[in-house]
């Protein structure tokens, strides 16, 4: 079987044996990644009608309250998409037994989430294990602190893997 059908199976398979109504996105600080993730599937998902999956974001990092970075705004008003009223979240363990998938940015996240909650591991997915062409566990990089064009790429990586994101979620539901 390959690792695509693989990740197929899984999401169906957490599809049938709760539902698949809340999404949870993960990265360091909830400030670049996994609100860019929140709300490209959000607004990806009610493009389409789907308006009945919560999704969210946290962030690792013990920071409450903070906005998302300049760049962040300017490359997600370049897509349309407002990000102003985002403030960052820590995950808490709440966040994660309420989430039906949770999905993380890079794999040290997913290995450490998988050791503290055990029982949830089954529902914890790196962002690029959705991806079509290669869906290999891969970091998608934190532009945190970089030029405004590494940005741009981390959205664009974001994106790719978000809209094939939809195709799982949207193939189930």
């Amino acid at each position: 079987m390959s690792k695509f059908k693989s990740i197929q199976e899984k999401i169906k398979g957490i599809s049938r044996s709760r539902g698949i109504k809340k999404i949870l996105f993960i990265c360091l600080g909830n400030l670049c990644r996994s609100p860019m993730a929140e709300c490209l599937l959000r607004t990806r998902l009610e493009s389409k009608g789907k308006r009945d999956i919560q999704i969210s974001s946290a962030g690792f990092l013990d920071q409450t309250g903070f906005c998302s970075p300049e760049e962040i705004r300017v490359v997600m008003d370049e897509a349309g998409i407002d990000v102003s009223l985002h403030r960052s979240s820590p995950v808490t363990e709440e966040k994660i037994r309420e989430a039906d998938l949770i999905i993380v940015m890079e794999k040290r996240q997913r290995k450490y989430l998988c050791r503290q909650f055990s029982d949830e591991a089954y529902r914890i997915f790196m962002l690029s294990q959705f991806d079509y062409q290669n869906p290999e566990e891969r970091d998608v990089t934190d532009p945190m602190g970089q030029a405004l064009p590494l940005y741009k790429d981390c959205f664009n990586e974001i994106k790719a893997l978000v809209e094939s994101l939809t195709e799982h979620i949207l193939g189930i539901n």
